[in-house]
């Protein structure tokens, strides 16, 4: 195969993102030709698992000794204190050590808690993301976030924990939900949205947005990992410009908290951050008019249950972990493809704008 790669240019903690059909193989060809000094052990999930347990068992056999799977539940239930425990014991019982490496093969649950468990074991061992699902090759696999969530707030406890590679095989969205699907393609609509209007364009200009549609997906996501390449490239650990990545994300993940981390897919939860985001951008910072209604336009093509916008809503935005000086940090857009950050004194802005866009719509 001939894979489309990204580079994260970080000195020393520089790695490249593969993109494409078959990039499986490269991955394989990766584990055969590392060390065997240590051990590899992949973490999956059950879902995963259930549909490519047999080449995750001929990944696991090119790695000398053959490498260790650990399997855990499918779902955000999995980024908690619990599982973060059970994956450090089995990565103690099998022997791993400084030397070894964690592949984490799956979606954005199993990125966040293998990333979280591999830096923290003996103080950290390498990890390469494996990503499977559209929302996690475009977004969560790259950058070096981990974390795990709280009653009181998603992803709350966490680290920076960049990969020595990502291999995005686009072969395995085949299999995705439609939901999951449509999740993963509202965080493409968020970078093109933020950092990119030539994406911006060519998502306006394809017929279908859904799975079976004519989507070109290598195109979409190395075009959505390249942006965000260059955003980490200028701010590792997310104190200034990193934070545009968050557009629309202060009340998805109090949606989320709020909905028990289950009921709402994270990129649904997403888009309805980003309509109430854009109701708020064009009061505050102008946005005009036509762009305003291309954005609906085509955040109107994913499809996105019905939510309750619960009371406690602001209580979890006031524990938004990127909050600052006591006010919620909100990113707004200026035009597309460019951006500000906004600190709001009422979080509960956001939710009237999104109640707001609501009884407009």
């Amino acid at each position: 195969m001939t894979a489309r790669v990204v580079p994260v240019e970080l000195g020393e903690r520089s790695y490249s993102i593969h993109i494409g059909s078959g990039a499986w193989r490269l991955l394989e060809e990766h584990l055969r030709g590392r060390d065997p000094a240590g051990r590899v052990m992949i973490v999956t999930d059950e879902r995963v698992n259930s549909v490519y347990g047999r080449r995750i068992g001929e990944l696991g056999e090119a790695s000398k000794p053959p490498a260790v799977v650990a399997v855990v539940p499918e779902g955000e239930g999995s980024k908690s204190f619990a599982h973060l425990e059970d994956l450090c014991r089995k990565m103690a019982g099998a022997g791993l050590d400084r030397s070894s490496l964690v592949v984490a093969l799956g979606g954005g649950v199993v990125g966040d808690l293998a990333g979280l468990a591999s830096s923290l074991f003996v103080r950290g061992i390498r990890l390469i993301q494996a990503p499977t699902t559209l929302l996690a090759m475009v977004d969560s696999s790259t950058g070096g976030k981990t974390g795990i969530n709280l009653p009181e707030g998603k992803n709350l406890v966490g680290t920076f924990h960049q990969p020595e590679a990502v291999f995005a095989d686009t072969d395995v969205l085949r299999t995705l939900h439609p939901r999951d699907w449509y999740s993963g393609m509202a965080e493409v609509i968020k970078i093109a949205l933020t950092l990119d209007p030539e994406l911006f364009l060519y998502l306006e200009e394809v017929t279908d947005l859904g799975p079976d549609g004519d989507v070109d997906i290598a195109r979409v996501v190395t075009s959505a990992c390249r942006r965000k390449a260059e955003i980490i490239e200028a701010d590792e650990w997310e104190s200034g410009p990193r934070l545009i990545l968050n557009f629309g994300h202060t009340l998805a993940h109090a949606l989320e908290a709020s909905m028990s981390y289950g009921e709402i897919r994270h990129g649904e939860a997403v888009l309805l951050g980003m309509k109430a985001a854009l109701a708020l951008s064009k009061r505050i910072c102008g946005l005009p008019d036509d762009q305003f209604d291309r954005a609906v336009r085509v955040l109107g093509r994913i499809p996105v249950p019905e939510v309750k916008l619960e009371e406690d809503l602001l209580g979890y935005m006031t524990r938004d972990k990127k909050r600052s000086e006591g006010r919620v940090q909100s990113v707004l857009l200026e035009a597309i493809g460019r951006c500000r950050i906004v600190p709001l004194d009422d979080p509960g802005e956001l939710v009237r704008s999104l109640s707001s866009f609501h009884s407009e719509g």
